[in-house]
């Protein structure tokens, strides 16, 4: 093999890794480690989560429909500010702030909890709720 020859084989691996490196790089959120329970707070809307996924419904427009939505029992979420969508789940042992976001629906709230990331699906297990102005 010349030099030439060797040199192109050369550059092409290294531009190989080097879109290797960045497809790493940029899909670093895609393979967000899982939470492991730290305590985070949150503030956004609260959402009838069914609703939310199948059409887009949120805001006050939607408060009466997720109301019953959400005392059906169907899955609550908050549309953080940070524009991330997180499930929230009632912790076992104190059910009172979970519950109390079924009069919340399409509020402006502030959730503290235990955040946990499971199979890409960010949750929030709450301790506290308070309504924003």
């Amino acid at each position: 093999m010349t030099s030439h020859a060797n040199s192109k084989m050369l550059f092409r691996f290294g531009l190989l890794l080097l879109a290797m490196g960045c497809l790493v790089f940029f899909q670093a959120d895609a393979f967000e480690k899982e939470g492991d329970g730290e305590e985070i707070s949150v503030s956004g809307e609260v959402l009838d989560l069914s609703c939310f996924m199948a059409s887009g419904a949120k805001g006050e427009g939607h408060k009466g429909c997720a109301e019953k939505c959400m005392a059906n029992g169907m899955p609550i979420g908050l549309l953080g500010s940070d524009g991330k969508v997180y499930l929230l789940v009632e912790d076992h042992k104190n059910a009172s702030p979970y519950q109390s976001l079924k009069e919340l629906a399409a509020a402006n709230v502030e959730v503290t909890g235990n955040y946990f990331v499971r199979n890409g699906m960010p949750g929030i297990v709450i301790k506290t709720v308070s309504e924003k102005g």
